[in-house]
């Protein structure tokens, strides 16, 4: 503070002047100000309580996001603003590194990924369905030709409920 005292008596409330409440909670005329916008105390033009700017200015401080969200009923206008811009500047930024990300190549559009799926699934569907045809065929010089249709009739059943389960629940069961 300044050599001269900024302190008199209002209404039986020790007030300070706008130097000496500044030079107190070291801040800024403009920032004190401010707050009394948000609401702080005022006794007259240019002098603050004491008591009753500390406890606002605790109070204003004090609240945390986490209190806050938990407390919203509990907080002023001006707090409730200053809480829902800051969440509100948490989703752009989310929503600007998800944008960035697309524009730099590392997400690849859903209809993009389902095309080629699918055409992965039908180019396996095609080679699983004729894998049965050529075993049968490797195994005929050795076997019957009525054992030889049971074999390839057997691989074409498994092949079939092993791409049935897949496609229903991703996995496969096998039996014993």
């Amino acid at each position: 503070m300044s050599g001269k005292i900024g302190a008199k008596m209002i209404d039986e409330r020790l007030c300070l002047n706008t130097s000496a409440m500044c030079d107190v909670l070291d801040v800024h005329r403009n920032t004190l100000a401010q707050w009394v916008k948000l609401g702080m105390p005022k006794c007259a033009n240019g002098w603050y309580p004491l008591k009753e700017c500390l406890a606002w200015v605790q109070d204003y401080k004090g609240t945390s996001n986490n209190q806050a969200a938990d407390n919203e009923e509990k907080m002023t206008l001006a707090q409730q603003k200053l809480f829902y811009e800051a969440k509100l500047k948490e989703q752009q930024t989310e929503a600007a590194t998800l944008k960035n990300a697309i524009a730099k190549g590392e997400y690849i559009k859903r209809d993009d990924v389902v095309a080629e799926l699918q055409r992965f699934f039908t180019t396996l569907k095609r080679s699983m369905s004729g894998f049965s045809r050529k075993i049968a065929m490797e195994v005929a010089p050795y076997v019957e030709p009525e054992q030889v249709r049971l074999i390839e009739q057997n691989i074409t059943d498994t092949t079939n409920a092993v791409l049935q389960q897949m496609s229903v629940r991703g996995v496969y069961d096998a039996k014993k």
